[in-house]
């Protein structure tokens, strides 16, 4: 995709294309940008954006989605054509890429668990479905890498990049370097006076002994380039005490902090070395990818031998703390990912039981099926389905130790609320130790823990129902430290409940979909479960372990929000260099409360630009009675991808959904124009005929002349997820309500855009 550079006269385009002649007034056509200037268009009057290319058509709202990441919950979300500012439901630094490499087999492309449809490719050969520390592997071949789609962060400006590997059989020797994480430019440099790439402009790689503080033995290390186009400007280093060891697991982070303008190398979640200055060169890289085992001195270098393993790798637009990086390295005791092959496979392992001291990787015992239970598709890969039968699946003893502190995690989706629910249990003979599921008469999910002959309960919070057939992210923690029981739903704490008691020892099987009480199974699960991990000693029983620690925690297991994801609108150069757009991962929405109060137009139109993977779906947008959670309210005038990667749109019409739909999918990565819209029918019966309930997607529009508006009701229009009650009303509603998707330049009209107007738009911007 290309940003047309208009230039300040007045640009005719011509008829044949458009069906219209327009003109575009000369105050839009004229900006300027920088490969590294920062993302500042948004604040241009020069440099409009999409909805303004036709002065009278402006919007009520339009969100550019410019923001710079947030740490804190509901940050505003710029408009700007008014004061109707809007707000981000949940934080907005997370991870801007996260492969975590659950693929049972070698598939190109890996897919990207952040939102921000940031695949990795396989350069050459790579096999896939290997145990990591946190999940799944990738085993590289001899000379092989992995190169991301998209750009996960500006090299100029604060970020982070965190991966597990495993080096193999072969370390570093000699002079040799080998190359685990970089981004590399790809605009002509001169390394020694040839080459058509220039250098890696930030590198972790396993470096050669001859580099390192202990001469001996290699070492990692983070570089930047003091000029990526220059080989006669050195490199700048921190490196680590810690040697590469052969076959061995390990995490390293680099973290480049530009208000301290610091580089900084984490081993294990550790500070190793002293942090390095660095001064950002000019011409540092601002749209490149990320290549995972290779990077580019004078010429590319990679890895050797065909054994390197390379684990979840992530990256952030922003400095992590120490703080956050000692959470980001604590490993589940036990993980079931559920990522065989989907079907009816009779045990399902652990695909990251680590235990002990870094590099210790194995399998845990495997679990067996009862009663039907089997694999379907799940939230992300594949999940455990109770199946008609209310299945459930039997594990192993002991594999939660309750001695102590302890944490649960996972994604749940239940899909019928008639009576108590279970979906994890940790057992002993006489009953159940710790469970997790939906307590009924409540409708809220629920965490009980035993002590004595008393399970004591925490319930999430009257503000978080439970809503059916839509996946949810929970985490039920006992702080044995702070004597607490603590529950989080979507990243969200609940209330705590004091808890100064020893559980029971929970020597008995684990029990996947149900509870086992003296030998009998109860309480079974209706639904799908996820990405099941346990915790055991975790939290850490210390002083430092207070509620800001475990939110850290909590916030490694959720996608949330990436801001500053290279946006639709591509103005001078592609990636950072044009508009920016903000990354759903599935956990949380936009919101603009314009209508709050005074009733929204019965007549409106809705405009963004969407990018998703595939497989991804989700609710671009809805108007609801409530800003955030997916709880019970009220919702209408939906936009969302549906189950089959297809865009839908529609109107409530006496209580009943009138959609349509687009004949070509989302799904595919790449960037796509959507106009959504309910009119009247005007100049009925000629060629000028509009009106009805209208959707474009890429400028190819489908129609129903028989709705002409939508009812008139208050709410908040919200984008990148909304309550749809209920889904199953909807045709081929979302497989996840909240978006897993990248979003740009939403907004909306209180009047119906003519074909023409959407065409303008979309060829204003390819």
């Amino acid at each position: 995709m290309r940003r047309k550079r208009w230039g300040t006269a007045l640009v005719v385009a011509l008829a044949g294309l458009m069906g219209v002649l327009f003109l575009l007034p000369p105050s839009s056509a004229t900006f300027t940008s920088q490969v590294n200037t920062p993302a500042t268009i948004a604040a241009s009057a020069s440099f409009p954006g999409q909805p303004k290319l036709i002065s009278d058509k402006g919007p009520v709202f339009y969100h550019r989605m410019e923001e710079a990441p947030a740490a804190t919950t509901g940050s505003v979300a710029a408009d700007t054509m008014s004061s109707s500012a809007g707000v981000y439901g949940p934080v907005t630094n997370s991870s801007s890429l996260w492969w975590r490499f659950d693929e049972t087999a070698t598939t190109a492309p890996f897919s990207d668990v952040s939102g921000s449809a940031d695949t990795a490719s396989i350069n050459g050969t790579a096999t896939a479905g290997g145990a990591g520390p946190m999940g799944g592997s990738v085993q590289l071949g001899s000379g092989s890498s992995l190169s991301s789609a998209l750009s996960p962060f500006r090299a100029g400006y604060s970020f982070t990049m965190s991966v597990w590997v495993n080096i193999g059989s072969v370390v570093p020797s000699g002079s040799t370097r080998f190359g685990v994480l970089s981004m590399t430019g790809n605009s002509a440099g001169t390394p020694n006076g040839s080459g058509t790439y220039a250098r890696s402009d930030a590198m972790i790689i396993a470096d050669a002994p001859a580099n390192c503080p202990v001469t001996s033995s290699p070492c990692w290390a983070f570089g930047m380039a003091g000029n990526p186009q220059n080989a006669a400007v050195a490199f700048d280093y921190t490196r680590s005490t810690t040697a590469v060891v052969a076959n061995t697991w390990v995490n390293l982070t680099a973290v480049y902090d530009t208000s301290t303008s610091l580089m900084s190398l984490y081993v294990n979640g550790v500070l190793e070395g002293t942090p390095k200055a660095h001064t950002v060169p000019t011409g540092a890289a601002t749209n490149s990818g990320l290549d995972v085992g290779r990077f580019r001195d004078t010429t590319w270098q990679g890895t050797t031998g065909g054994t390197t393993l390379i684990g979840e790798t992530r990256t952030w637009r922003r400095a992590v703390t120490a703080a956050d990086i000692t959470q980001l390295v604590v490993r589940p005791n036990v993980r079931y990912g559920f990522t065989e092959a989907a079907g009816t496979s009779t045990t399902y392992t652990s695909a990251a039981n680590s235990t002990g001291a870094p590099g210790a990787v194995s399998r845990s015992s495997a679990l067996t099926t009862q009663s039907g239970a089997s694999l379907v598709a799940g939230r992300e890969g594949s999940a455990f389905w109770a199946g008609t039968n209310l299945g459930y699946i039997m594990g192993p003893n002991t594999q939660l130790n309750t001695a102590s502190s302890f944490t649960v995690s996972a994604w749940v989706k239940l899909t019928d609320t008639t009576v108590d629910k279970t979906f994890f249990s940790a057992n002993y003979g006489a009953g159940t130790v710790v469970s997790l599921g939906y307590v009924q008469s409540t409708n809220r999910w629920t965490m009980g823990v035993l002590s004595g002959l008393t399970t004591y309960p925490i319930n999430s919070d009257v503000t978080t129902p439970v809503v059916t057939n839509q996946w949810v992210h929970l985490v039920g923690v006992h702080d044995d430290f702070n004597n607490l029981l603590r529950l989080y739903v979507d990243g969200v704490p609940q209330a705590t409940v004091p808890f100064a008691l020893t559980p029971a020892t929970a020597n008995g099987p684990t029990v996947v979909g149900a509870k086992q009480q003296l030998g009998i199974v109860t309480d079974t699960w209706s639904g799908y479960v996820d990405d099941l991990r346990l915790y055991s000693g975790y939290p850490l029983n210390s002083a430092a372990t207070t509620t800001t620690t475990m939110q850290s925690f909590v916030n490694q297991l959720n996608p949330a929000l990436s801001a500053e994801t290279p946006g639709g609108l591509l103005g001078t150069k592609s990636g950072h260099a044009g508009s920016t757009a903000v990354a759903f991962g599935g956990t949380g929405n936009g919101y603009n409360g314009k209508y709050a109060v005074a009733a929204a137009t019965t007549v409106f139109s809705v405009e963004c630009l969407v990018r998703v993977a595939a497989g991804q779906s989700g609710i671009i947008a809805g108007l609801t009675s409530s800003a955030t959670s997916l709880g019970n309210t009220t919702g209408d005038r939906y936009l969302y991808v549906d189950s089959a990667g297809k865009v839908r749109f529609g109107v409530l019409v006496a209580g009943s959904p009138v959609t349509v739909v687009s004949a070509a999918s989302v799904d595919d990565g790449a960037w796509h124009h959507i106009t959504a819209s309910v009119g009247p029918i005007l100049n009925a019966g000629t060629t000028l005929a509009t009106g009805g309930l209208k959707l474009s997607l890429d400028g190819t529009m489908v129609s129903n002349s028989a709705v002409t508006a939508a009812v008139a009701s208050t709410g908040y229009w919200r984008w990148g997820g909304a309550p749809m009650l209920p889904a199953a009303n909807w045709p081929s509603s979302p497989n996840n309500l909240y978006l897993t998707g990248t979003l740009d330049e939403f907004a909306v009209y209180d009047k119906q855009l003519s074909d023409q107007d959407d065409l303008a738009r979309i060829y204003g911007n390819y």
